[in-house]
């Protein structure tokens, strides 16, 4: 039986890399505007990365997490659980500038452990659904304008 669950999803979205980076990173502006429908973030520490704790309910099972985000020197994005139900979980988020869009590449590792072991193809099926759940979320809010607006309230606010 396999020890992680390797979910992987790309999608792209009508909006320049940086600002796209950018939006990914910014864990403050997702629990500020609750970009994700169903999933709290806190934030615990903005110092060079950001720590941050995620919850969200998958089949029912209540998953808390606290996570930190590093830039890669390849300009990928990487998160990892350092504590929590997903202890171990690594997610990597690639950009690529395509001609008028950003192309974003997700891959979740998801550590398997007590009952993931038995429910693994079911929770691989849920976390895939709640990916392109989350991806979905990220674009419609980046080509909304919504971040764009957020970013020029607080340069002004500066």
């Amino acid at each position: 039986m396999a020890r992680t669950i390797t979910v992987t999803s790309s999608g792209a979205i009508k909006r320049p890399i940086e600002e796209v980076r950018r939006q990914f990173a910014d864990m403050a502006y997702h629990a500020a505007a609750q970009v994700h429908a169903g999933v709290r973030f806190t934030i615990l520490a903005e110092d060079g990365r950001t720590r941050y704790r995620q919850e969200v309910t998958l089949l029912g099972q209540r998953q808390a997490d606290e996570l930190v985000n590093t830039w890669e020197p390849d300009g990928c994005l990487r998160s990892e659980a350092v504590a929590g139900t997903n202890r171990g979980l690594r997610v990597l988020y690639r950009f690529a500038d395509g001609a008028s869009v950003t192309v974003v590449y997700v891959t979740f590792e998801i550590p398997v452990r007590g009952l993931k072991r038995w429910i693994a193809p079911l929770f691989r099926l849920v976390a895939q659904r709640a990916l392109r759940r989350a991806f979905e979320e990220d674009r419609r809010d980046l080509e909304s304008g919504a971040y764009a607006r957020y970013r020029a309230g607080k340069a002004d606010a500066a």
